[in-house]
């Protein structure tokens, strides 16, 4: 029998490596913290198991059937939508000069109030309202303030002052104030005169934008209303009407205050106008010749 030395540690030839390496399946790894560059996402219909991870969610892409959910908003975003567009070409048809000055605020007020709702409609323009009604308060007092200057009476008084008695019985029983006794209320009723004209002007001015905001509410809830014409729902219609008739009564009164109080400062400036012209030449006029009548 022939005897084979065997060879020391001998494990057979080393097996070449393939050029192209066979990837392995991957195998999950334990408490997996996420790779400092990031991992890359896996592929659509990798069904190999993902190790724990306690990374964030990761954001959908764009390509995914998966849509974040929109911030809770009462309305519509714009007027692009079909709603708010329609009721802008209403707008446009039945209110062209309001449209013109004011399509950003009404697409605003549009958004508000569509899609149409009974306790939107119910509300509506509250805070307007509110705000008209105390702006109409310094008409007012304005008003009764220039009522109760009485100042065409004190001018007629003192221009009564200048004139000579006529008659016996005149001379005898009349003894007039002396004109110059009226200045000091004549220069404080002009004061008090320009400082109601400043007043006057605010006061207009603020009433004016009011009465403007609250008639684009009322062409929204007139556009409204013709948007839904058809419904069935008639409570929603009768709270339409009512709270349109509500807006144009609001407006109506503030066009009125506003109207009352231009009165007032035409005749607060002719006023002005007269007491200037008795203090700096009637007056100056009268004592020059009480001067001369007195050498």
């Amino acid at each position: 029998m022939t005897y084979q030395k065997p060879k020391a540690f001998d494990f057979g030839a080393t097996p070449e490596v393939p050029a192209d390496p066979v990837a392995l399946p991957a195998s999950p790894k334990a408490f997996d913290f996420g790779d400092e560059e990031g991992a890359a996402a896996p592929l659509a219909g990798d069904s190999t198991p993902r190790a724990l991870s306690f990374d964030d969610v990761p954001v959908a892409p764009a390509s995914s059937g998966v849509t974040r959910k929109p911030a809770t908003r009462a309305l519509f975003d714009s007027e692009d939508h079909p709603a708010v567009r329609d009721a802008l070409d209403t707008a446009h048809i039945h209110f062209p000069a309001l449209f013109a000055q004011a399509e950003g605020r009404l697409a605003a007020l549009f958004r508000r109030i569509l899609p149409v709702k009974l306790a939107l409609v119910t509300e509506w323009a509250e805070e307007p309202l509110m705000a008209q009604a105390a702006l109409l308060q310094p008409i007012t007092e304005l008003v009764l303030k220039f009522t109760q200057m009485a100042v065409p009476a004190l001018l007629d008084n003192a221009l009564e002052s200048t004139r000579a008695p006529t008659g016996v019985l005149g001379r005898l029983l009349r003894r007039p104030t002396p004109p110059a006794m009226y200045r000091p209320a004549l220069t404080s009723a002009r004061a008090q005169l320009l400082q109601l004209l400043d007043d006057s002007e605010v006061a207009t001015r603020n009433l004016e934008e009011s009465a403007q905001n609250l008639s684009l509410h009322g062409a929204v809830l007139a556009v409204v209303s013709l948007l839904a014409g058809n419904t069935a729902d008639a409570t929603l219609l009768d709270a339409l009407v009512q709270r349109r008739t509500l807006i144009q009564q609001a407006v109506r009164q503030a066009e009125l205050s506003i109207l009352q109080m231009g009165q007032v400062r035409q005749q607060a400036s002719d006023l002005i106008g007269q007491v200037s012209s008795f203090l700096t030449v009637t007056l100056p006029a009268l004592e020059m010749a009480q001067a001369q009548g007195e050498r």
